[in-house]
Parts: C-alpha cells; sequence; structure tokens
C-alpha cells in the first residue's frame, strides 16, 4: 500500500492545455545558433587538456630533478667539509700529543701520559673518518693515505722516546727528540693537512658553482613549461566561455518553460505535505497506531512498529506471525467479524508478549474499493495498559485505604478507651487524647510521604519529640544507623517514644533544665543467630525515680503494646538515675538498613 509519505515526494504531470492537446514545446530563442560540431570540440579541448598536463608534468619533473641535484650536491659539499674538518683534527691532535710527550720527557711525570693516550686513540678514529670520507675521490685518496703514514710515523716516533724514557734512558730519547726527525714529519703532516684543506676548499667551490649554474637551468625551464600551460589553459577557459555565453539563452528558455511545470508540482506537493503532516501529527498526538490489511490479514501497511518489529518488518506478516502468542485471537477474531459482517467493531483486548501483559483498544473498519466491496480492514490501536494499570492501582489503594482506616479507627477506639479510663477530669482526658491523636497523625504522616513503604527510625523519633523542641536540641542525644522500618512497627514505636517523652517533660529528665534523654538503636546478632534492632531510651540526670503505682496506657504501650506488635520484647528499669526502656525486636521489620 502506498502511503501519504510516499505520495507527498512524488511530482504530479502538468495539467492538459485547452483542447485537451499537449502542445509542442519549441525553443526559438535558440534558432541559428552557431555551435561547433560536439566531436571537433571535444578533440580540441582534450588536445589542449592533454598538452598542458603534459607541460605541468615536465615542470615537475625538472624540479624532482632539481631537488634530487640540490640533495646530492649538498652531500658532497657536506662530504668535502667532514674530509677538511677530519683532516684539521688529525693535525690538532698530533700537536696534542707531542706536548704531552714532552711534557712527560720534561718533567717524568705520568699525568701527562693520560691525556697523551686519548689524542693516539682520537688520531686513530679521525683517520679513518678522513680515509671514509675521501673515499671514492682519487685525490682525497692519496692524500688521506700520505697523512695516514706520515701521522703513524710521527706516533711510533714519540712512542719510542716514551719507551726509552721509561726504561730510564732519558738521555737517549731527549737526543732522539732533538734529532729533529720529529720535527720534520711534524712539518710534513702540517703540509699534507694545508693541502687536503685547500682540496677540500676547491671540491666545495666547484659543486657549488656547478649546481647554481644547474638550478638557473632547471628553473628557467619549469617557468617556460608553466608559462605554456598557463597560456594552454587561457584558451580553454576563452573557448569554454563562449561556449557557456551560447548555452545561456537556451538555459533561460529551459527555466521558463519549467518554472510553470514546478509551479504546479509545488502546489500539488504542498497540499500532499500538509495532509501527510496532519496525518502524522494526529497519530502521535493521540499515540494510536494505524494499520491496512488485507482479506487474508496480511498487514500491507502500518504506521509504527509494533512489539519491538519495526513497520517495514511487519508489513508482509499476519498478526499470528507478528506477535505468536495465544492471547492474539481475539484479536483475529474481532477483523473476521468485521471482513463477514461489514461493520464496524471497537473494543478492548488483553494480548500477551513475551510474557508481559498489553492492552488495546481496537477500531476495526472495512476497507472497501470503489465498487463498494470489503477488500480488507483497517485498524486503529491505542496501548491503554497504563490506564488499566492506573485502575487496578487505584482500586488497591482503596482496598488498602478501607483497611488501613480501620485499623486507625479500632487504634483510636482503644486510645479514647483508655486514655478515658485513667483521665481525672474532662480536660484532663481531652489534653491527653489530643496529645495521642497527634503523635499518631505524626507517624501517618512519615508514611504518606514514603507513600506507606516505610518509615525512617530518626524521623519518627524526631516527629515525636517535636512538642518539645525547646529542650530537644539540648537535652536529647539520638544516635544510630540509618533505618527504614515497616509501617506497623513505625505506627507504635511512635506511640511508644510519645508516651515516653510525655512522661519525661511531666515527671522525668525533660523536666529539669539539668536532665538529659538518650535515644540510640542498633542492630546486632540475636540469640538464635538471626538480626534484631536494639531501641533504648535512658534518661540521666533528673529527679530520683520511684516505680509507678498503678498501670495506665503509657506503661500498658510501653511495655506490652509494642512488643506484640513488632513481636519482641519490651523492657522498662526505673532506676534512680532515670527510667531506662529497651526494645528488641526481629531485623525483618526493617525495611532498609
Amino acid at each position: 500500500m502506498t502511503s501519504i509519505t510516499d505520495l507527498a515526494g512524488r511530482a504530479a504531470p502538468p495539467a492538459d492545455p485547452p483542447g485537451g492537446q499537449h502542445a509542442p514545446v519549441q525553443d526559438t530563442s535558440l534558432q541559428g545558433a552557431s555551435f561547433p560540431r560536439a566531436p571537433v570540440r571535444r578533440r580540441r579541448a582534450l588536445l589542449t587538456i592533454g598538452a598542458g598536463f603534459l607541460l605541468l608534468a615536465l615542470a615537475c619533473v625538472f624540479a624532482a630533478f632539481l631537488a634530487w641535484r640540490n640533495i646530492r650536491s649538498s652531500d658532497l659539499v657536506l662530504e668535502a667539509l667532514e674530509y677538511r674538518r677530519a683532516g684539521m683534527e688529525v693535525q690538532n691532535t698530533l700537536l696534542q700529543a707531542e706536548a704531552d710527550q714532552r711534557g712527560y720527557l720534561l718533567t717524568s711525570d705520568r699525568a701527562y701520559l693520560v691525556p697523551y693516550g686519548a689524542a693516539v686513540a682520537n688520531i686513530a678514529v679521525q683517520l679513518q673518518a678522513l680515509r671514509r670520507h675521501g673515499a671514492g675521490v682519487p685525490p682525497r685518496e692519496a692524500l688521506a693515505a700520505e697523512l695516514t703514514r706520515v701521522s703513524e710515523a710521527k706516533l711510533a716516533l714519540q712512542q719510542q722516546t716514551i719507551e726509552l724514557a721509561e726504561a730510564g734512558q732519558a738521555a737517549a730519547a731527549m737526543h732522539l727528540v732533538r734529532s729533529g726527525q720529529g720535527m720534520r714529519l711534524m712539518e710534513e703532516a702540517r703540509a699534507l693537512a694545508g693541502r687536503l684543506v685547500g682540496a677540500a676548499h676547491g671540491d666545495v667551490v666547484r659543486t657549488t658553482a656547478a649546481q647554481r649554474w644547474l638550478s638557473t637551468q632547471v628553473v628557467l625551464s619549469i617557468v617556460v613549461c608553466l608559462v605554456c600551460a598557463a597560456g594552454l589553459a587561457m584558451l580553454l577557459l576563452r573557448d569554454m566561455q563562449r561556449h557557456l555565453r551560447q548555452l545561456a539563452g537556451r538555459e533561460a528558455r529551459l527555466h521558463e518553460l519549467s518554472t510553470t511545470l514546478d509551479q504546479r508540482v509545488a502546489q500539488r506537493t504542498h497540499a500532499l505535505t500538509q495532509a501527510n503532516l496532519r496525518f502524522e501529527v494526529a497519530l502521535r498526538a493521540t499515540g494510536v497506531t494505524v494499520a491496512t490489511q488485507d482479506r487474508d490479514l496480511v498487514f500491507t501497511w502500518i504506521s509504527t512498529g509494533e512489539f519491538g518489529i519495526s513497520a517495514e518488518e511487519i508489513v508482509g506478516q499476519t498478526d499470528e506471525q507478528v506477535n505468536p502468542d495465544p492471547s492474539m485471537a481475539a484479536v483475529v477474531a474481532i477483523k473476521r467479524a468485521v471482513l463477514e459482517g461489514g461493520e464496524p467493531s471497537r473494543r478492548e483486548v488483553r494480548v500477551l508478549h513475551e510474557g508481559a501483559e498489553m492492552w488495546l483498544d481496537l477500531s476495526v473498519q472495512p476497507l472497501l474499493d470503489d465498487a463498494g466491496a470489503t477488500t480488507g480492514v483497517i485498524t486503529g490501536a491505542i496501548d491503554v495498559t497504563r490506564y488499566k494499570e492506573q485502575e487496578t492501582r487505584i482500586r488497591l489503594l482503596m482496598r488498602e485505604v478501607t483497611h488501613r482506616s480501620l485499623n486507625l479507627l479500632a487504634v483510636i477506639e482503644a486510645i479514647m478507651r483508655q486514655t478515658a479510663g485513667n483521665a481525672t477530669s474532662l480536660a484532663d482526658f481531652e489534653s491527653r487524647f489530643s496529645a495521642r491523636l497527634q503523635s499518631l497523625a505524626g507517624s501517618h504522616d512519615l508514611l504518606v510521604q514514603e507513600d506507606w513503604s516505610g518509615a525512617s527510625l530518626r524521623a519518627l523519633v524526631r516527629s515525636q519529640l517535636g512538642h518539645f523542641d525547646d529542650v530537644a536540641a539540648s537535652q536529647v542525644e539520638i544516635s544510630g544507623p540509618p533505618l527504614l522500618i515497616q509501617p506497623d512497627a513505625a505506627q507504635h514505636i511512635g506511640m511508644a517514644m510519645h508516651e515516653l517523652a510525655a512522661n519525661a517533660a511531666k515527671y522525668g529528665a525533660l523536666s529539669v533544665p539539668g536532665g538529659k534523654v538518650q535515644i540510640g538503636w542498633q542492630v546486632e546478632a540475636g540469640p538464635e543467630g538471626a538480626s534484631v534492632c536494639r531501641l533504648t531510651w535512658e534518661e540521666v540526670g533528673g529527679p530520683p525515680v520511684m516505680p509507678p503505682t498503678r498501670r495506665g496506657f503509657g506503661r500498658i504501650v510501653i511495655e506490652r503494646t509494642v512488643a506484640r506488635a513488632v513481636q519482641g520484647e519490651a523492657k522498662v528499669d526505673y532506676l534512680p538515675t532515670g527510667v531506662r526502656w529497651e526494645l528488641t525486636f526481629p531485623a525483618t521489620y526493617i525495611v532498609s538498613h
């Protein structure tokens, strides 16, 4: 099935002119224009482009050759310079070795032999470098060999004098030095070094001049190639501009002819686009999934995917193939009934997909052809699962509210009877009953804030001490880890906290400025290995305490009621220093720790 989006992208054909005949389009604006034949024009352009590229390629080759020659010349110059530097270093090192040798001969101080030995080693390395840089050039090789010979002879003579001096023949050593043989060898080495430096300098000058001349010639060649290529490009550009001017007239006429067609296509496209946009916005706003199916209930089009399958994958499948769960039989039955009866149908259907429940509000209409025959169905489906869940939750909450209201009324009735039985007057009854109701209301406020999932024990204790804000900050110490206890436990522990606080404010530690109340709790291991929570209330610094002589409502709450409600154990000690109350109950009444 073709979607509205597909239709919006198609161009509508132009309307026929009056008379029902298609009027031929004549391009009279370009009649008489002179155009060169296409093969000739193409051949000319190809030759021009080919020649231009050839010239550019030649320029690139010349440039590459020039770069290579520059690199080669630079290498030759560097070799000559290294050759010269090695010769100079050999001469300088020989002088240094001679100075160290004579220092030893004159002073017999062996400290001179250390730099002498280093100089001899350096001369060997420098001679090797000299021969390496002179290799391949016969004049350099000859000079390097001659300098090597003279240097080795000079070193051998110096070594001989040192050996004579070490053997105790200082006079023979000095005679050998004064013989002038070493000076002649040194002069010969100095002369060879000068010739070597001059030869290297001449090589550098000749190489540089040759490279300068070659670079000039190559640069001129590159410039000529680039000028020729630019001229060919200008010729090609002028030819292209002439043809473009000739084509401009024809393009203007074609633009006029296409404008009318574009206007008609734009009008129809705009109308279809607006309809498609309204359709998509309506579907998105309402959350409706629209689909069409043939008589075999095979999907031919669907607006969005369903059950985690994309719309493209759903097309061509049936309902049972899209979701093989047996609950789809109800959906298929509704569509079959519409196909057979031809009457629309709307119902809420419960379906399952991979174990998850889903409620659909189905609206099924017959799909008719031009003759009025039913060819399929068109279905609108709205996912109303969350509304069903909200309805179920509301019913559950109503039952929970009813149950809790009855429990709360029973607790209030018990508080009223116990308070009335121990009241000394109507005013006393009203005061006590009102305070206990406010305590109960504080516990319920905490439970409502936590959506009846539990109440913070610390917040519960603080809420029951709220009537004593003027002393709670300085006379009450609260300690214990964060605990969230169950609603029933919170309600009864809150009542116990209220009774203890009221008694402390009237008779105990909170009735005097120096008294203190310490409230703490902790979770620990019980006697049978199960975890328990131990909550303590301990008063110190108050008036002397005497055990009560009568059993009132407050005593019943802290000794029996709260312990029974949390299946724990409550213990009250009336110590002379103050009341101590301890409640131990299973950790199962703790929601989170």
